[in-house]
């Protein structure tokens, strides 16, 4: 009798299916886990989170990395190589809309490790060339599935990429009219109007995106923490307070919590973006030379930015046309490294 031929499970195809399974058993309460079985150019997984049994309609994309025993280093800190530019650069256009993870699944122990900011991650490392990449998880900690879900839940809920390319550009330019604002708020009578209200609500607009996970902590007051980043909120309660709409003296409180948050995070921005170079060249020139030449306060002290506000434009010292001369040199990949036993050029 002739012996049939059957399909034959691979090594790989085991390792998916026993990384999913850990997954699906662990994190399961987070919400409905959706395979990606057609079409797979990185991504394993979509999640859509669920609340009290109610589907929430926040989702993150989610690419799985498994192996039999994962090595950490020193520090504790799982990554995986072998990373194509083509799959990282895959992963930050689906970032501009839906937020994308990774985990790594240590098959030996079945601990979940996350990855934190993938988007950012990966621009970091995308240079044009053609070399693999590495990615990089969050270290070893006493719970790592606690981490893990936090950290999905905070993906799934935080502000898209292009929400935060959006409000970075225009706290960018609005800049000057923002630390405007806080001198005008301490140099003028306590009942005198904001002189720009369109521009206090851009702030807020920026602020809501921008320090969406921190605008609560600033301040104090249950109610503050409640509606601070809502423009008919500070209204109101500047005019229960007896003032005509916003006056300077209820918008100095305002201002000294949201936009020394707003520095911080707008240099955070500034050296992450930069890092990212080549990546920011091709996707969206004009935002990296924006970020280039944009002088920022070195500190975020209440008398530096008032200084800011009245001093701008000698306080910005980046002469304008040097973002588009950095953004058109980024646009150069690495050069080929020559191989070895190579004749060399002349």
């Amino acid at each position: 009798m002739t012996k049939l031929n059957l399909p034959k499970r691979t090594p790989q195809k085991k390792s998916e299916a026993e990384s999913y399974a850990i997954i699906q058993y662990k994190l399961g309460d987070l919400g409905i886990f959706r395979g990606q079985t057609e079409n797979d150019y990185g991504i394993d997984v979509d999640l859509e989170l669920e609340q009290a049994g109610y589907v929430t309609g926040k989702s993150v994309k989610i690419q799985v990395k498994s192996s039999e025993k994962l090595k950490l280093r020193k520090d504790g800190t799982p990554s995986i190589g072998g990373i194509k530019q083509s799959t990282l650069n895959y992963w930050c256009q689906l970032a501009f809309h839906t937020s994308v993870l990774a985990y790594a699944v240590d098959l030996a122990s079945q601990k979940i490790y996350v990855t934190n900011d993938l988007f950012w991650q990966a621009t970091k490392l995308i240079d044009g060339g053609t070399s693999t990449k590495s990615i990089t998880f969050l270290p070893e900690g006493k719970d790592n599935l606690a981490l893990a879900k936090v950290i999905t839940v905070i993906h799934a809920f935080q502000p898209t990429i292009s929400e935060v390319v959006g409000a970075h550009t225009t706290a960018l330019r609005r800049l000057k009219t923002f630390l405007e604002l806080l001198f005008d708020a301490y140099h003028y009578d306590h009942g005198t109007p904001l002189e720009e209200p369109a521009e206090f609500s851009d702030l807020i607009d920026v602020c809501r995106v921008l320090i969406w996970n921190k605008g609560k902590s600033l301040f104090n007051n249950e109610w503050d923490q409640k509606g601070w980043a809502s423009v008919e909120y500070w209204t109101q309660k500047s005019e229960a307070a007896g003032w005509d709409g916003i006056s300077c003296y209820a918008a100095q409180p305002i201002l000294s919590a949201l936009l020394p948050a707003l520095i911080r995070k707008l240099r955070s921005l500034r050296a992450t973006v930069l890092t990212g170079k080549y990546f920011w060249s091709q996707q969206n020139a004009s935002y990296l030379a924006l970020v280039y030449e944009t002088s920022l306060p070195t500190t975020e002290d209440q008398e530096t930015l008032i200084d800011w506000g009245y001093y701008f434009d000698q306080r910005a010292t980046v002469v304008t046309g040097t973002g588009a001369y950095f953004a058109q040199q980024a646009r150069t990949p690495p050069a080929k490294a020559k191989k070895k036993g190579a004749p060399h050029e002349y």
